[in-house]
Order: structure tokens, then sequence, then C-alpha cells
């Protein structure tokens, strides 16, 4: 019973979030809210590459992290990516190239590929939420 109880209790803590847009989240939703919550409560900080993306973007306003998220959702169908991300295919091939420069990260490597994807998913998701308080 404590194992079951311990589930709807996360189930519950995704839908009320808002990490979902419908009303039944998927185990999919559940495991990567608690990866979340145990990479926060470990401390755990985005991996190298990853910060390296978001440092670069910071200082530079470069969209880098975006173009990767676009490029890794469009499973590397640059016409499909830059279309969602409203840029010219050409410019697009150029930000991915310079995605894999400055994250240094072999974007043909899929252990590579997962690993960031995954790490954007859980960058995406609020910090464990403070206990709701009823006034």
């Amino acid at each position: 019973m404590g194992r079951s109880r311990t589930n709807a209790d996360h189930t519950l803590r995704v839908l009320m979030s808002g990490q979902v847009a419908r009303r039944v989240a998927s185990i999919a939703d559940v495991l990567l809210r608690e990866m979340r919550d145990q990479a926060a409560a470990n401390g755990h900080e985005l991996i190298d590459p990853i910060a390296r993306l978001v440092a670069y973007d910071g200082r530079h306003n470069a969209h880098l992290v975006e173009t990767l998220r676009a490029w890794l959702d469009a499973f590397g169908d640059v016409i499909t990516a830059s279309a969602n991300a409203y840029v010219h295919p050409n410019t697009f091939r150029y930000r991915v190239r310079r995605v894999a420069e400055v994250a240094g990260i072999d974007l043909q490597d899929p252990s590579i590929r997962f690993a960031a994807m995954l790490q954007l998913r859980l960058m995406d998701l609020p910090l464990e939420d403070e206990p709701h308080r009823t006034g």
C-alpha cells in the first residue's frame, strides 16, 4: 500500500504542477518529475555540454539551446526543425554546427543525443513544488 500511495502522490504532483495539459499523467511524465526532484535533492546541476550552451546563449543570445531542442524533437530533420523554430534551414544548419562546437558534443552519437534530450526535458520542469498552503 505504501508504494501505491507514493505513486499516486507523484502522479497528483505532476497533474497539479501544470506539467501536462491533460487530465491523465503518463508514466513518462511521472518518471521525469521524479528524476528532476531526485537531481535537485542531490544537488546535481546541468551536465557540461548543456551548461555550456545555456551559458553561451546567456552571453550571446544565440538560441543554441532552442536549436538543439528543435533538432532533437524533429529527429534531426532540419526542414521540420527549422520551420518549428521559425528559422531559415541554412541558418538552422549553421546553428546546429555551432551547438556541436560550443557544447563539444558529437550529435551523431545516439547516447549523446539521448542524454541531451533527457537533460533538456528535465530543465523544462520546475523544481519540486512547495507544499500547498491554505490561508
